[in-house]
């Protein structure tokens, strides 16, 4: 755990919950990160079954501020999932969850905020605030990582849809073969299923994929370029709906770089609009974007406002 000073400060504690890796800070309104942790998400049958890692950590962090005699003035929590505006999930596409976190959350901070948003809208607030996104009137953002997904920002607002699921860039089709959706051709899950079926080496993740293209390895490569085109292609055609003044790219893959981040790039550059194609950006909080945005979920939402995200 990273740690930096924290006494008589007021944090939020602050949970990015994905489907590989689960993170966890204390951090100020400004979006200082006071410490952060992670660590595997528990499997047992699913990911994160009965959000017991979840729940482990946000103990953890919460004696953590104790500790360094913080004052926790709530919880904001980002998940893998779709995210009603009330504050509840409403899919289990990712993870293995059978009670409403805000309601298991809640008694850690009693009187305190609890908010829980999807984590790809924590990511986008969080460039809007302190990133990438600041001083834009709007743009796209999009988090490339084990899953693929986006959120349009507005004069700093996030717009989450009238169901909160205004983030499904990944069910988007792709007609370049199996499978169907963008996010099973170009995600870091995608990428890695698609090379095991492809060559038959079985990677549990696309990090063994960019190595391998690193190495020389042409499938790698094919792979990773082809889910980079596809992205690219798709970029093209959330520009031409949504008329962004720019597009920013998040997540663990989006923000590594290399040939995926290169053919996304040339894809996008050879099917948007020219006379007036919105540039790409890169996130600047790079994997803090949805800690840091969940935390500053917490500050931004009214106090007290915890008993409307408390749903059975």
């Amino acid at each position: 755990m990273r740690t930096g000073s924290g006494a008589g400060a007021r944090v939020a504690v602050a949970l990015d919950i994905g489907g590989t890796t689960l993170s966890g800070g204390l951090v100020t309104e400004d979006g200082a990160v006071l410490c952060a942790t992670e660590r595997p998400a528990v499997r047992d049958g699913g990911c994160d079954p009965g959000l017991r890692g979840t729940m482990a950590l946000a103990r953890e962090l919460t004696v953590r501020a104790q500790d360094m005699g913080a004052e926790v003035v709530g919880i904001g929590a980002g998940f893998p999932e779709y995210v009603s505006g009330a504050g509840a999930l409403t899919s289990r596409e990712v993870i293995d969850w059978d009670e409403q976190p805000a309601g298991l959350l809640a008694p850690l901070v009693p009187g305190r905020p609890v908010v829980v948003e999807s984590d790809v809208r924590c990511g986008a607030l969080a460039e809007a605030r302190t990133g990438s996104g600041q001083g834009l009137g709007s743009f796209l953002y999009v988090s490339v990582g084990t899953g693929l997904s986006a959120a349009f920002v507005q004069e700093g607002r996030v717009w989450a849809g009238q169901r909160g699921e205004a983030l499904g860039l990944g069910t988007w089709p792709v007609h370049t073969g199996l499978p169907p959706d963008l996010e099973g051709y170009a995600s870091g899950s995608g990428i890695a299923a698609r090379y095991s079926a492809l060559t038959g080496s079985e990677v549990t993740g696309a990090r063994a994929v960019v190595a391998r293209a690193q190495a020389g390895d042409a499938a790698a490569s094919d792979v990773l370029g082809t889910a980079g085109g596809a992205l690219g292609t798709a970029l093209a055609w959330a520009v031409a709906l949504l008329d962004p003044a720019a597009i920013v790219v998040g997540g663990g893959l989006g923000t590594a770089g290399g040939l995926l981040d290169e053919s996304m790039r040339t894809a996008y550059a050879a099917h948007a609009p020219r006379r007036s194609r919105p540039p790409v950006r890169r996130a600047e909080l790079g994997p803090l974007s949805g800690l840091t945005g969940a935390a500053l979920a917490a500050w931004e939402h009214p106090a007290g406002a915890r008993e409307t995200h408390r749903i059975a």
